[in-house]
């Protein structure tokens, strides 16, 4: 009897001796066989021991539990047979890769590692933090997006104003990671194939954006510049280093974007082709003193410090507060009808001097009279 107590208390000692390094901060306490750090640190005993040898005395042979022994695939429930892993083996980036994973799989999945209540656990962080590693998270908690998750938020009148006024919002789920210059795709969520199933491959807005164009989808009024359209325009919005144009086209510079109203209408009328109309206009014929031709017929032209707007009375610009287009960006050609435009002949057969010369529509847009007499004070 006394040699059975002898090797039952020899036996006892040798698992235990494989469950810690004895004697130290890890020593099993009371009846467990790891210490309560084991979770975070039971990774590194494992991968020292390929074939997991020392988990199959305790866990079973086949690793799925064995007694009051859990099995290892209630917490590496990804994983068909080892060798396992934390995540899914194809997980590249966790911070990317969980989204898609719980949407599908359900937030329950993630309770083995990150805590019956998904506050975290040890190592696994939890999953109410309002950042992680410097990256968005659920300060909410998970599946709490800052939108309806009924489907209408895929209404462009619904979530176009909240993308327009920080597109980094958007990029926090849907979008992979990386700051200006970074080109990041918006492919998570929303179907597998995130924003890019409607916008396109590195096209996050818009291709009218730029106007004109009816309707307000203009970027005129997009928020947070520096660091939304930096993401694909290049560090410095010059289109350096970004699948996006250059915004030094018809910005002078982007700082203060000041306007380059010659980008689109070059000089006239000093006959040079109006660059963005499919017929060049020749305004060479067109009196340049002693007024402001450009407002004189048309209600608007370019201040005279140049990069912004000089408007005539009655001219619509564009309104930031409400974020419409105005007459500039509305898809329109503004013709004074103080002068008589006549629509046939595409000339003023009432100005001050007489018929003016005729003037074709080159732009291919709707003609838009209207009365812009009076100058802005």
């Amino acid at each position: 009897m006394r040699k059975l107590a002898l090797l039952l208390l020899l036996t006892s000692a040798l698992l235990l001796n494989a469950c810690s390094s004895g004697g130290g901060s890890d020593t099993p306490i009371d009846t467990n066989a790891h210490p309560e750090t084991w979770f975070s640190t039971h990774n590194t005993s494992a991968l020292a021991d390929p074939g997991y040898g020392e988990c199959r005395t305790c866990h079973g042979a086949n690793l799925q539990g064995s007694g009051d022994a859990v099995s290892c695939y209630s917490c590496h429930s990804y994983n068909t047979a080892p060798p396992f892993s934390t995540h899914p083996s194809n997980w590249t980036d966790p911070y990317i890769n969980h989204r898609a994973y719980a949407g599908t799989n359900g937030v329950d999945s993630c309770k083995a590692c990150h805590g019956s209540i998904l506050q975290g656990y040890q190592v696994a962080p939890s999953c109410f933090s309002a950042s992680y590693n410097g990256q968005s998270c659920h300060a909410e908690g998970p599946g709490q997006a800052p939108h309806p998750l009924d489907g209408s938020y895929l209404l462009p009148s619904n979530h176009g104003p909240d993308a327009k006024a920080d597109l980094t919002i958007c990029q926090a789920c849907h979008g992979q990671p990386g700051g200006p210059g970074s080109n990041p795709r918006f492919n998570l969520g929303i179907g597998g194939d995130g924003c890019e199933g409607c916008h396109g491959v590195d096209y996050a807005h818009p291709s009218t954006w730029a106007g004109p164009n009816p309707g307000n989808v203009f970027h005129y009024s997009a928020g947070n510049v520096q660091n939304a359209c930096s993401l694909c325009h290049g560090v410095n919005l010059d289109g350096v280093g970004g699948v996006g144009v250059s915004c030094l086209g018809c910005h002078a510079e982007t700082a203060n974007f000041t306007l380059d109203c010659t980008y689109c209408h070059g000089y006239p009328p000093n006959g040079s082709a109006d660059f963005d109309v499919p017929i060049p206009v020749n305004h060479s014929g067109v009196p340049s003193a002693p007024h402001n031709v450009c407002s004189w017929c048309h209600g608007m032209s370019q201040d005279s410090t140049g990069g912004g707007f000089a408007p005539y009375q009655n001219y619509n610009l564009f309104n930031y507060a409400t974020d419409t287009n105005g007459d500039h960006w509305d898809g329109n050609i503004n013709i004074s009808a103080n002068w008589g435009y006549n629509p046939v002949n595409n000339d003023c057969t009432t100005s001050c001097h007489g018929p003016g010369p005729a003037l074709p529509n080159g732009s291919g847009l709707p003609i838009e009279e209207g009365f812009y007499s009076f100058p802005t004070p």
